[in-house]
């Protein structure tokens, strides 16, 4: 971590599904980190509770951008990005944190419509922020993308869209980080966040969840990912320890 109180201060950054669950409580983080924040997510009045936290805690004042995930095209995130680049002028981050699941169940009977609409809201609509947000991340001088991983779904039975569209996320880092390997200033991480006491996790285990952790134990390492410098990691997968290791998809 940066020495400075604020090692986010002066950085606008976009945290998508920062209604709840995991994205409330990073927003909070990276406003008390000194950064301003576009809140993203699909219930205005749980933006409107996040957006709450941050200012009665005396972070910047917040940007609320209410989207339906499930639904949105091209227009939605188009106007997402004018109005960043208008209001704002800059952007120096990306938090995916979106995430759509719908129950445990076999592959065999999994509905077709269901499938498309996780693997929209949590691969795809990660994909098309991040590419239309490249210009102005580009402009940054020390840009960080940072996906949500879950790596033990996608080697287990009946995780279904939910374990494909993470695995796709890991894939999405690399080819980004590979890609935008000659910009020093651009930084495409993941983190692996582990089992969290979420409203997600708790439709996979509706009964007790021994394995699930407190969520405010993340806040930090988003922070610190967030502003990883020039010789900083991209490319890697981050553990809720704060270790890394580069992200290889293998065959």
């Amino acid at each position: 971590m940066s020495d400075t109180a604020q090692p986010l201060a002066n950085r606008v950054i976009l945290i998508t599904g920062a209604g709840g669950g995991i994205g409330s409580v990073v927003a909070s983080a990276v406003a008390a980190a000194g950064a301003e924040c576009i809140l993203l997510g699909r219930t205005l009045a749980h933006l409107e509770s996040t957006y709450d936290s941050i200012v009665s805690a005396g972070g910047p004042e917040p940007a609320l951008f209410p989207l339906d995930l499930t639904r949105a095209g091209d227009n939605d995130y188009t106007k997402l990005i004018n109005g960043i680049h208008s209001d704002c002028g800059r952007l120096d981050g990306i938090v995916h944190l979106a995430a759509h699941f719908d129950a445990l169940m076999p592959l065999a009977s999994f509905p077709i419509d269901d499938w498309k609409r996780t693997m929209h809201v949590n691969a795809t609509s990660a994909f098309a922020l991040t590419q239309l947000c490249l210009p102005l991340l580009r402009e940054a001088d020390d840009a960080s993308v940072l996906f949500a991983a879950d790596t033990p779904a996608a080697n287990k039975a009946f995780w279904g869209a939910y374990a494909a569209s993470k695995a796709a996320l890991l894939s999405l880092t690399r080819l980004f980080a590979l890609e935008y390997g000659q910009h020093p200033n651009m930084h495409f991480n993941a983190i692996e966040p582990g089992p969290r006491a979420t409203g997600l996790r708790k439709k996979a285990f509706p009964n007790d969840d021994p394995a699930a952790q407190p969520v405010e134990e993340l806040a930090q390492l988003f922070v610190y990912c967030l502003h990883p410098g020039e010789d900083g990691p991209t490319g890697h997968l981050f553990d809720t320890d704060g270790s890394s290791r580069e992200i290889h998809v293998t065959t």
